[in-house]
């Protein structure tokens, strides 16, 4: 399965706002250790995982709760891939996502 399925799919199951929180604290993980890095165009890639992750929270029910719109599920990835790209960021992005897929994956397929 592609990971843009699996994306989708997490979105769509009762795992949800686990895969959103847990993909959001990968990223702000990967956001410490890029400032860490101070290499070229670290600011850069700090403020697309910034940026994702501002999205992410807007996605989640709580949010959504609070008056925050989200996206349409169906668009998140796409999103999340243009705001990656405006700092250099995918492979961040790419190792979030594996991540809590993977984290998910775990947790709810033990139940």
């Amino acid at each position: 399965m592609k990971i843009r399925d699996q994306v989708q799919s997490a979105l769509e199951s009762d795992a949800r706002e686990l895969f959103l929180r847990t993909l959001g604290h990968r990223l702000g993980i990967s956001a410490r250790e890029i400032f860490a890095s101070d290499t070229p165009g670290s600011l850069s890639q700090a403020r697309a995982c910034n940026e994702m992750m501002i999205a992410i929270w807007s996605q989640l029910d709580v949010a959504k709760s609070a008056g925050v719109a989200g996206y349409p599920d169906s668009e998140f990835l796409t999103i999340l891939l243009s705001k990656a790209d405006t700092g250099d960021a995918r492979s961040y992005l790419r190792s979030a996502l594996e991540s809590a897929l993977t984290f998910v994956d775990g947790i709810t397929g033990a139940e």
